[in-house]
């Protein structure tokens, strides 16, 4: 009895030891498998990291290279206070409108409205006839003033309105008014 009980005892060590290699040499692949993984995870997390960082510095460029443009383009181009009054009460103001160094009261009214104009060439210049429809006829015309700050008064120019050159911050009015009252009243 005693060699079988001892055949047992090292038949069950020896089952013990192999299924424990087994077991150990499973879970020592799979670590090897999940480690490699996680290897390259980590690889790709960082070289997205990486690629996040330079998209980052690229954005914060872009952004720098936004600003200098906006400044360029600030740089060539004005704003103004355009006003449109069709002489029935009605009054549509255009504020803080960006235009091009170099425009006229007329290329900012082209620019805002619908109109039609005639051209006299020359030292006439343009003579706006009708805004967003609204034509003149024998009684009614349109007039383009200029806001003088220093004085504080509206100013009507002896002038066409493709002569007036703007500045920046300057206000125009087109006005729709009678011819029976000269001059015309004021903007309002």
């Amino acid at each position: 009895m005693e060699k079988s009980t001892f055949t047992y005892l090292a038949l069950g060590l020896l089952v013990w030891a192999i299924s424990g290699t087994l077991v150990a040499g499973y879970y020592f692949t799979q670590y090897s498998t999940y480690y490699k993984e996680y290897e390259n995870l980590a690889k790709g997390f960082n070289t997205l990291s990486d690629a996040l960082g330079g998209l980052s510095n690229g954005l914060n460029d872009l952004s720098g290279d936004l600003e200098n443009i906006n400044e360029v383009l600030e740089s060539l181009s004005l704003r103004g206070n355009i006003l449109v009054s069709y002489g029935n009460g009605t009054k549509i103001w255009q504020n803080n409108t960006a235009l091009p160094l170099g425009s006229t009261a007329f290329t900012a009214i082209l620019a805002l409205a619908d109109i039609n104009f005639t051209d006299y060439g020359g030292d006439l210049g343009i003579l706006v006839t009708s805004i967003n429809g609204v034509d003149s006829n024998s009684t009614h015309g349109w007039f383009y003033w200029y806001w003088n700050a220093e004085n504080s008064v509206w100013t009507l120019p002896e002038y066409s309105c493709s002569k007036y050159v703007l500045h920046r911050n300057d206000i125009v009015a087109f006005t729709y008014e009678s011819y029976m009252t000269w001059p015309p009243p004021p903007p309002t």
